[in-house]
């Protein structure tokens, strides 16, 4: 099986070519750009570097997110119309499941995004599996969770921000990646993507945000009392 991933769902792009689980050739670029600007022409570098067509692809995986609103959308929206164009499988993963599955370290590996004021987008993984659902929540309530357990932590994504936090609080049991050392390195998107059955409407995929929109967030400001509970753990 052919596979073509990507990840927009922060500001890293990597875009992947795998033949089954065996990854070829990765595009990967870490620079502040327009991803609905880079992305589609990188999947098109990437596939004439590989000597492949689109006609070739069997299966398209994308993170799904959490991650930024923006790139999601673009990602999203870029799988969708190349799986229903070329009629073939569209997979949607985690974008913290995909930094985990990079980490063969023992321990709780818990990759995170900074959401802001004091809250991340984050998961807890353990043995491949996900102990502690990916959530929008305060990192106060991250760290209080993850003190009840004295395995080693380690931590990865966007941890410039909360570093000093998290050796304050965990001391040596907190093993910290860096954000460029914890950069998607193509092999855990295609991995994942390979044990995830493929969705059954492209055209109902959407992004998981984890958290509700500003553009939700002010219609409901507007129309109190008509909010549909969906998986939000915590608002910001």
């Amino acid at each position: 099986m052919k596979i073509l991933a990507f990840d927009t769902s922060n500001q890293p792009l990597t875009v992947s070519l795998a033949e089954d689980n065996n990854v070829l050739r990765v595009f990967s670029t870490n620079e502040a750009r327009n991803h609905s600007i880079q992305l589609l022409p990188a999947i098109q570098e990437t596939i004439a570097a590989q000597n492949w067509t689109l006609a070739d692809i069997d299966r398209i995986i994308v993170a799904q997110g959490p991650g930024s609103f923006t790139g999601l959308r673009i990602g999203a929206t870029v799988a969708k119309v190349l799986a229903d164009t070329l009629k073939i499988d569209l997979v949607g993963v985690s974008s913290l499941a995909i930094l985990a599955q990079q980490v063969t370290a023992p321990g709780l590996i818990v990759p995170l995004f900074n959401a802001r004021n004091d809250n991340v987008f984050a998961g807890v993984y353990h043995h491949g599996k996900n102990v502690l659902a990916d959530a929008h929540q305060p990192i106060a309530h991250l760290f209080n969770w993850l003190q009840t357990y004295d395995e080693p932590i380690i931590f990865l994504g966007d941890t410039d921000v909360f570093a000093t936090h998290m050796t304050e609080t965990f001391g040596a049991q907190a093993h910290i990646l860096t954000p460029n050392e914890s950069l998607p390195n193509g092999q855990g998107i295609v991995s994942l993507g390979m044990q995830a059955t493929p969705v059954s409407s492209i055209a109902d995929f959407n992004p998981q945000y984890l958290r509700k929109t500003q553009a939700e967030l002010n219609w409901l400001a507007a129309h109190p009392g008509e909010d549909h509970p969906e998986n939000y753990v915590f608002e910001v």
